[in-house]
């Protein structure tokens, strides 16, 4: 699957982002904290609506009657997974949540960058998920800083 992001605006913080995620290619979004880059996660994702410009997954605009026929061919790893209360048998670790994405059938990952810091060993071992899932064919857009791959960054 192919991500185009055109002219892409979300608030005062994001503004006119634009990159385009080829099929079996990895996108890494950079940025400081409170930059955006859980915000422009969520908007692929369909969760918020854009301000300005569009996103398109395979020539197709994402809207919100897209989204969720977007969502079904996509892993998506969140910043952070809380489950409701009782759920106790599946694991929120974001390692073990990568891991399962990148081992999944979905051609798509969009994946957030974890909460909380990773030390060198999980930073590896992320990075190489990540790379993994490329040679598999999957399109990858990932807030990483890093990977030296194409990178955009807020």
């Amino acid at each position: 699957m192919m991500i185009e992001l055109h002219n892409v605006t979300i608030g005062e913080r994001i503004r006119n982002v634009s990159a385009t995620v080829e099929n079996g290619q990895l996108l890494c979004l950079t940025g400081a904290a409170g930059t955006g880059k859980t915000t422009l996660v969520r908007a692929i994702m369909g969760f918020i609506p854009i301000d300005g410009g569009h996103i398109s997954i395979d020539g197709e605009l994402l809207t919100p009657h897209s989204a969720p026929y977007f969502r079904r061919q996509t892993a998506y790893v969140p910043q952070h997974l809380s489950l409701p209360e009782g759920y106790t048998d599946i694991s929120t670790d974001y390692i073990s949540l990568l891991t399962r994405a990148v081992h999944s059938e979905k051609p798509l990952l969009i994946i957030d960058e974890p909460q909380e810091p990773l030390d060198e060993y999980e930073t590896e071992k992320v990075d190489s998920l990540l790379e993994e899932a490329v040679n598999n064919g999957k399109t990858v857009f990932a807030v990483n800083d890093h990977l030296s791959e194409n990178r955009i960054s807020l």
